[in-house]
């Protein structure tokens, strides 16, 4: 639960650019029934990412399976783009640069992250009819994504 938590932080710290002591509710399983907590967020600014120093295309782009990015964007998910690899060629291409090798295949990387998607917050109801702005709350979910490609020898199943 608490390793939950602390993702749920890590994903979230670019919220406090945007929106200061954003209420994130999150759901936590606890045996068999759901528990719900309410975590409030306050997070430092000053953290940032580590800068790499090699850029994800200079990689994709040396490598024997050479893969491209595409992004896909979703306005209730943080972070809204996130960048998918797809492999360029099926065969791996060759060390002495003759084209592909048909006797290896590239396949996709796959790696599970951690998203939050905004839903709509339960609406109670309104004393005195006033219509209130909406409120939204963040769930936490995974998703899984390629992030590049690998050569591997081809699966022979014996007939």
């Amino acid at each position: 639960i608490l390793l939950r938590a602390v993702l749920v932080l890590g994903l979230a710290a670019s919220l406090h650019a945007t929106r200061k002591r954003q209420a994130i509710s999150v759901k936590l399983w606890k045996g068999t029934g759901m528990k719900e907590k309410v975590l409030r967020l306050v997070l430092d600014p000053s953290v940032q990412p580590q800068i790499v120093s090699m850029s994800a295309s200079s990689i994709a782009n040396m490598s024997l399976s050479p893969w491209t990015y595409r992004d896909s964007y979703n306005a209730s998910r943080w972070p809204q783009r996130i960048s998918h690899a797809q492999c360029q060629t099926s065969g791996c291409l060759s060390l002495q640069g003759e084209g592909e090798d048909s006797s290896l295949e590239a396949q996709p990387i796959y790696y599970q992250v951690l998203v939050l998607h905004r839903v709509p917050r339960q609406r109670q109801n309104n004393k005195g009819g006033r219509k209130g702005r909406k409120k939204y709350e963040y769930r936490l979910g995974m998703e899984v994504i390629t992030v590049g490609c690998t050569c591997v020898r081809p699966s022979v199943v014996p007939q």
